[in-house]
């Protein structure tokens, strides 16, 4: 049984549930543990958002205000329940697997237990084990030596992390923090009973990174596109076809989206026939200008050859405004970068 467990900052936030759907159908989730809800009475059309559909049971803790709330989504083939107990801090949800003799514990995010008593604990600790585990970020020493006395008195182990080093990142002013305090521990008997297993190959931890919202993406096309086959036409399509809904800003926004993904599209395609007819022209030209080091060129042959040198020359003219535009728009990027920072 694969297991989701996130600190997903706010459930009601656009985008999110599509992410955390992808994430359960790629990975055969059965279990999604949340984090940080932010919500309180939790609604059933708000959580089939996130799991896609019908055919779960969930369970939910409250949130504080804006802060806290915890929320558990289970496939009830997979996982059937008998006992749900919850705090401010908690989310325990017992019951049976489905094949298992077992009893089956979540708790919080996800606690399993059979016979022989195997706890599997996994969550947002917001804490680290070492110091190793956090950069340009603040290191609470006392805080480092109390969750690791918790793990020992727990009896917990943990598996080693594949992929990336750090489970949640920060950009504050500038400034990018890393922090690992997203992990799962288990006990000595899921342990050894697993050993080499890599807990990693079917994701359940996934790692979230939080960048900070600048606002939509800003629309860039190069001037040069314009002169190119094909580029005016999708132009023209996308807004010949354009239904306009909603409000002014967001009907904008979407038909801007929209064209960007269509000309993108058009010169993924466009850009690698141009490559492909350059390679022609090319090899066609070298070719005519070995035969004129052995004889005159008749007429068509000449043509032939001016006409080769001038579509590569309009290539590599495109290619040059293209550079041009690039190198503006980084030495603005660039010249802002400056006063910002000497404005600080």
């Amino acid at each position: 049984m694969n297991c989701l467990s996130i600190n997903i900052r706010g459930v009601g936030v656009c985008g999110k549930s599509s992410w955390i759907k992808k994430l359960k159908n790629d990975f055969g989730i059965s279990f999604i543990g949340m984090q940080e809800s932010m919500v309180s009475d939790v609604q059933s059309a708000l959580v089939s958002s996130y799991w896609g559909g019908s055919g779960f049971e969930f369970e939910f803790v409250n949130a504080n205000g804006n802060s806290g709330g915890l929320v558990s989504i289970w496939d009830p083939k997979v996982f059937m329940k008998d006992l749900v107990t919850k705090d401010s801090n908690y989310l325990h949800v017992g019951g049976y697997g489905s094949g298992w003799l077992s009893e089956t514990k979540f708790v919080e995010c996800l606690c399993p237990t059979n016979k022989c008593r195997q706890k599997i604990v996994f969550g947002d600790f917001n804490g680290v084990r070492d110091q190793e585990e956090r950069k340009n970020s603040f290191f609470d020493p006392v805080c480092n030596r109390d969750f690791n006395d918790f793990i020992d008195e727990a009896g917990l182990r943990e598996y080693n992390l594949k992929g990336l080093r750090y489970t949640y990142m920060s950009n504050r002013i500038g400034l990018c923090t890393w922090s690992r305090i997203d992990r799962f521990l288990v006990c000595e008997n899921v342990f050894n009973k697993w050993p080499n297993r890599n807990l990693s190959d079917h994701s359940p931890l996934v790692f979230s990174v939080f960048d900070s919202n600048f606002g939509p993406k800003p629309f860039r096309m190069f001037d040069s596109w314009l002169d190119r086959p094909g580029c005016v036409n999708v132009v023209t399509s996308v807004f010949d076809s354009w239904i306009n809904i909603g409000a002014a800003d967001s009907n904008l926004l979407n038909k801007l989206k929209k064209l960007r993904g269509c000309l993108r599209d058009w010169f993924k395609t466009y850009s690698a026939k141009e490559h492909e007819d350059k390679a022609r022209l090319r090899k066609e030209k070298e070719e005519l200008e070995v035969q004129m080091e052995l004889k005159d060129l008749d007429e068509a042959d000449l043509w032939i050859w001016s006409e080769c040198k001038k579509a590569i020359e309009d290539i590599e003219v495109h290619k040059a405004r293209d550079l041009r535009q690039k190198s503006r728009v980084i030495d603005t990027l660039l010249c802002g970068r400056s006063t910002f920072s000497s404005s600080l």
